[in-house]
């Protein structure tokens, strides 16, 4: 495993493969990585987010090789003001890492984000937003770790000898341009659906870390909706989905909660929410887009609280792909929180935010 992962990270850097970027299972924890506008789309001043995804640990927990491990944390906020009565800006800071083998191949990366949400009725209950973000990428890699056939000295690996070959600079800076579309509309008291639509990396910055300027960022287009409505008093259903496509890499997730509210007489606050998904990937680069490949890759399980505006979250990856019995079944591991508060007691006077 530790000679497969060596070549294909020095593959990547080397010879230039477009690079794809992470993904995570609970991708309504992370906004502003899903849909910059969906910045200051929620039912308060301000938000805190934080998000931990773990993967691969049953494959290399023989190995020296640390997992892979992609993190995320965020902070938003909004007016109760924009240019028109009923409108608001939105806008947040963000960071992501990402790491992965033994040569910590990623980066880490920064960005702030702007959103302005337009209301469409005289209610405040339907709304249009557009969001903007821009990140900086400190992309790195660290040789100390790998091991190369010009260093078996006949009878066991000798660090001591040369590598016999042209390692590339291990920190590349590139920047990125990303650009939202989201509607989101209340139907009745416990009734809503959103849909959103966005371009990440539509400049393509340049990756690679030989300096070759033809290999660029391949733009990631996602789009993501879903819909809450009631089936009971206290329970609502929520069905959503996302859609990735990036480069030669397409990925679909389609996913179900079920929310169960600790108080009858208010549908948005304190819960309980459980559910299941199911993620597809694949993509051919040389047919078309309806044409391109979807197999299984994983059945993902979630479950989460909401308490006194806190929400806590966790999600397991069981793999069900050609990996099946590399991996035991075994996938990934995701944790995540989020804070959504308020200045005062009244709180926000503007915006009706949809449930995500």
């Amino acid at each position: 495993m530790k000679k497969v992962l060596q070549i294909f990270v020095l593959t990547l850097v080397v010879f230039g493969v477009k690079a794809q970027d992470p993904h995570f299972s609970q991708f309504t924890m992370a906004p502003m990585y899903l849909n910059p506008a969906m910045v200051g789309a929620f039912d308060g001043n301000y938000r805190l987010s934080g998000l931990f995804r773990s993967q691969w640990g049953s494959v290399l927990e023989n190995e020296s090789v640390p997992m892979y491990r992609t993190y995320t944390a965020s902070a938003e906020f909004r007016t109760n003001k924009g240019f028109a009565s009923g409108d608001a800006f939105g806008f947040g800071a963000s960071f992501l890492g990402d790491q992965a083998g033994e040569s910590k191949f990623g980066y880490n990366c920064a960005g702030l984000a702007l959103a302005y949400h337009k209301s469409l009725n005289r209610d405040n209950t339907n709304y249009l937003a557009l969001g903007f973000s821009s990140q900086i990428y400190d992309q790195t890699i660290d040789y100390s770790n790998l091991q190369f056939g010009s260093q078996w000295d006949g009878s066991a690996y000798n660090p001591l000898l040369p590598t016999n070959e042209f390692l590339v600079d291990n920190k590349k800076l590139y920047w990125d341009v990303n650009v939202g579309l989201l509607w989101y509309m209340k139907i009745s008291r416990r009734v809503n659906v959103y849909l959103g639509a966005a371009v990440y990396h539509v400049n393509m910055p340049d990756i690679s870390m030989l300096g070759n300027n033809s290999v660029k960022l391949n733009m990631k287009y996602t789009g993501s909706g879903g819909i809450e409505f009631p089936v009971t008093n206290r329970i609502s259903l929520q069905p959503k989905f996302i859609l990735l496509d990036q480069g030669q890499s397409i990925e679909l997730i389609m996913a179900t909660d079920a929310r169960i509210l600790f108080e009858e007489r208010d549908p948005a606050g304190s819960n309980f929410h459980f559910g299941a998904m199911f993620r597809m990937v694949g993509g051919d680069p040389n047919a078309p887009w309806q044409d391109k490949r979807l197999d299984p890759e994983s059945v993902i399980l979630d479950a989460g609280v909401e308490w006194n505006h806190i929400t806590v979250s966790v999600a397991y990856d069981i793999n069900v792909s050609q990996l099946l019995q590399a991996t035991d079944s075994r996938g990934a591991f995701e944790v995540g929180v989020a804070y959504v508060g308020r200045w005062n007691r009244r709180g926000p006077q503007t915006i009706y935010c949809p449930r995500f």
